[in-house]
């Protein structure tokens, strides 16, 4: 018989999707886009210590009856009374899609995700809000979900569709959706909609096995195909159904590749066949075994940490106790409470405890001019230190020996990262992560954009953590979540590879934790992505030494701030003065220096 414990180390996994119903329409001249988010909060009155966002579903354009395909997987515990809430807003920024303020709000409702369990089939939850007693309703499924670690790769097309628009062609996309208990069907997918023909051939899409079909391999699957409209009306063209099962190749090689489509509209007449709406196609359908981001780890996959430090003049002199670089003997400063968050967690993962770091913005003798990228401990051949103490040695060493000045780049630093993110092998996996800590509106925004479309094909992803009370809508922009930035050559992002965070969203709560998590939540998701994309898996696990060992065997040489005395070269030119609207300074060459913080 299993022990409690047994039992407690398997949390059941509960996946939960939604629609809404007669949702209050938001926009004078056309319908709602409306979206949803979901948070959680543990105890009975969650609101007195505040909710934790689970996310958010995609955004469906006009549509009062909306049936999102983003679904959530939580842990469900008998043992806690687990409180969740839903928001639904309307959308009216679509480039600032997760600043809440911007958005038309539409109403909430809140319930526990024991209600969902206990409710049968669906539980459906009247929307209030502080202007509006019925807002609407949002129709909530849970399902009890195993894990399976497989994804389904499935390219689709269709032939002869029957025309849905007087004067053109039909602007077809498919649905799939999965069959729940009580017979009730769920979005799984969505396929974006080819314009103006009969005979579509959609492009190859990847759904989690987990999410298709639950894991079930003879769960019953309606694909459904519809006439895309602007209005968010859109007609049904034809639909079918069948399981994962016959439409993959079992061992004698044999499966579906085409089903007829049918529109339960379109009767037959007495003594008539009914005929089609078109047939759709399974070019090919694959599953693949997925692997988790722990695996990779387990296998040895390096995770290297960069971080770059934002020393222009609009963050005060750090003299100032107004200053966000002030050194303040009983607090840290915005800068160091980043640096302790986010590098402390990451530095497990690196094997050598050595962190290339950089500053931006600043100018000095000691490397002529300004530049937008120096290393903080001036040795251009080594500029990596030793841990994270060694991260927080260099920049208190540095907020006193350079001027701080501007402007705000960050293209040169993201040149640099890219130069240590080099595409790996099977056999040696490495993936970078820049940690870039900013007060100010980036200057060189069509330079950077550039540069992270090109390094969205690398192993590499950005954090951006942003101190102060600046306007940091551009970064927002960077953070590319729903709209894919695209270089000036009209090249689109490979993947999504940044994560903005404004860190004084953060101070109410436990800074260190709370950040840490927002900041670092996408790097799993971006990682694997990456190494989807170049088709490697994990290795065998691998056995390293604890973080401890690892910093006392590279400890050794290191120097102690501040360094010893050496030759600098003679000072070069005074910076130039720029203008706030000049989006480049000049960017001078530094001189090599001695090697005096850290060895080689």
């Amino acid at each position: 018989m299993a022990s409690g414990d047994d039992y407690m180390d398997r949390a059941t996994k509960v996946e939960l999707s939604f629609h809404c119903t007669d949702l209050l329409d938001m926009d004078v001249f056309s319908k709602s886009d409306p979206f949803i988010v979901l948070y959680m909060g543990t105890g009975y009155t969650p609101g007195k210590h505040g909710w934790t966002k689970l996310g958010r579903t995609e955004v469906i354009y006009d549509n009062l009856n909306p049936k999102f395909a983003k679904t959530f997987v939580v842990d469900y515990h008998f043992e806690e009374v687990q409180c969740l809430r839903v928001a639904i807003y309307d959308v009216d920024d679509k480039k600032h899609i997760d600043d809440l303020s911007r958005h038309d709000f539409i109403g909430e409702a809140q319930f526990t995700l024991a209600d969902v369990v206990t409710a049968g089939q669906v539980l459906t939850k009247r929307l209030t809000s502080a202007t509006c007693r019925s807002c609407g309703f949002v129709c909530v499924n849970g399902e009890e979900v195993e894990e399976s670690k497989y994804d389904v790769f499935m390219q689709l097309s269709a032939r002869k569709l029957d025309k849905k628009d007087f004067f053109g062609k039909s602007d077809p996309f498919v649905e799939i959706l999965k069959a729940q208990e009580g017979g009730i069907f769920t979005v799984a997918h969505r396929t974006q909609p080819i314009m103006k023909t009969l005979n579509p051939k959609w492009r190859e899409f990847v759904v989690p096995m987990q999410k298709l079909c639950s894991g079930d391999l003879d769960r019953t699957l309606k694909f459904c195909v519809y006439d895309w409209n602007r209005s968010g009306t859109h007609q049904l063209i034809g639909q079918a159904t069948c399981t994962l099962r016959e439409i993959t190749v079992d061992h004698s090689g044999h499966c579906k590749s085409q089903l007829e489509l049918f529109n339960p509209a379109k009767r037959p007449k007495k003594d008539h066949k009914h005929r089609n709406s078109g047939i759709l196609y399974f070019d090919h359908v694959r599953m693949n075994p997925t692997f988790s981001f722990v695996d990779y780890l387990r296998g040895g996959c390096e995770i290297n940490l960069i971080v770059a430090i934002d020393f222009t003049g609009s963050n005060g002199k750090p003299t100032n106790p107004n200053s966000l670089h002030y050194n303040n003997p009983y607090k840290d400063n915005e800068y160091v409470s980043a640096i302790k968050s986010v590098a402390t967690i990451l530095a497990d993962y690196d094997s050598d405890q050595q962190f290339p770091v950089f500053g931006f913005g600043a100018s000095s003798p000691l490397f002529g001019g300004v530049s937008h990228c120096f290393p903080l401990n001036l040795n251009f051949s080594h500029p990596e230190v030793t841990g994270v103490q060694g991260i927080l040695d260099a920049y208190h060493y540095t907020i006193n020996t350079v001027n701080f000045y501007g402007p705000t780049n960050f293209s040169i630093i993201l040149d640099k990262a890219m130069e240590y993110a080099k595409h790996p092998n099977q056999h040696d996996q490495q993936y970078q992560i820049l940690l870039i800590i900013t007060d100010g509106i980036i200057t060189d925004m069509e330079q950077t954009v550039d540069r992270i479309v090109k390094a969205s094909t690398l192993p590499l992803s950005i954090v951006i953590v942003g101190v102060g009370s600046a306007d940091f809508s551009a970064m927002e922009i960077l953070d590319a979540d729903d709209t894919p930035l695209i270089n000036r050559q009209g090249v689109k992002m490979a993947r999504d590879i940044v994560q903005f965070v404004p860190l004084r969203q953060f101070q109410r709560q436990g800074v260190n934790f709370s950040l840490a998590r927002e900041t670092l939540a996408e790097i799993p998701g971006q990682f694997i992505s990456y190494m989807k994309s170049r088709f490697i898996r994990p290795n065998p696990p691998v056995s390293r030494p604890p973080q401890e060992e690892r910093l006392q065997t590279f400890a050794q040489g290191q120097t102690l701030y501040p360094p010893p005395t050496v030759p600098y070269p003679p000072p070069q030119q005074q910076p130039p003065s720029y203008s706030a609207a000049t989006s480049t300074a000049p960017y001078p060459t530094a001189p090599l220096h001695p090697t005096y913080l850290t060895g080689p």
